[in-house]
């Protein structure tokens, strides 16, 4: 298995390797997935994105005068990775894809409804690149926003988080499209940040 944590710019110029990560899987352990739910997160493969948000922070102190942001798919939906980056405000920023089995809660509620009930904060429109028999298009995205407390995972003695959540929903597609955007994101932004950091040009 390999891990890579690659830093790029803002317009996309990949800049090299922050971090990599090679491990082996213990043949004799598969299938026994149910065991590893109870165990600390460092000693879960998991705790590879802990690592790599690590090594982002450590290229954060170097650069102080730039913003890095740490970004990672649903697999990196973990709480233990929310928590940390929440320790240092002048730490690199988290930027998340939800991910809806996690059944992350709001109070009592499921975050995904939470969100869903917010308010329409604005439009943006975004390039989806062509993929397989997949057409290129440009899909234009409802955009909600809220700044939300998350409860730990029932039996995690970690204390509650807030952070922002974003909900991107595409509308106006055409028949031909298949899967529609349908996305959450979270981010560790506190204080009214990550609502400043959505510029005007931004969303339309």
């Amino acid at each position: 298995m390999l891990h890579d944590t690659m830093g790029f710019t803002p317009e996309g110029t990949p800049l090299g390797l922050l971090n990599v990560q090679c491990w082996a899987r213990d043949p004799r352990q598969a299938g026994k997935k149910y065991r590893r739910h109870p165990l600390p997160i460092e000693q879960k493969e998991s705790i590879k994105w802990l690592v790599s948000y690590r090594a982002v922070a450590e290229t954060q102190r170097l650069c102080p005068n730039t913003t890095l942001i740490s970004v990672g798919d649903r697999e990196a939906d973990i709480y233990e990775l929310f928590q940390e980056a929440l320790q240092d405000p002048n730490g690199p920023k988290l930027l998340i894809r939800a991910e809806g089995t996690r059944q992350r809660k709001v109070d009592q509620e499921d975050l995904w409804q939470t969100i869903k009930g917010e308010p329409v904060a604005g439009w943006l429109e975004v390039t989806v690149p062509r993929r397989a028999s997949r057409p290129a298009r440009t899909a234009k995205l409802q955009i909600r926003i809220a700044q939300v407390v998350l409860r730990p995972p029932a039996k995690n003695k970690l204390p509650a988080v807030r952070i922002w959540a974003v909900y991107a929903r595409e509308v106006g597609y055409s028949a031909k499209v298949k899967e529609p955007i349908d996305w959450i994101a979270t981010d560790d932004g506190q204080d009214g940040e990550f609502r400043r950091g959505l510029r005007a040009a931004d969303l339309v």
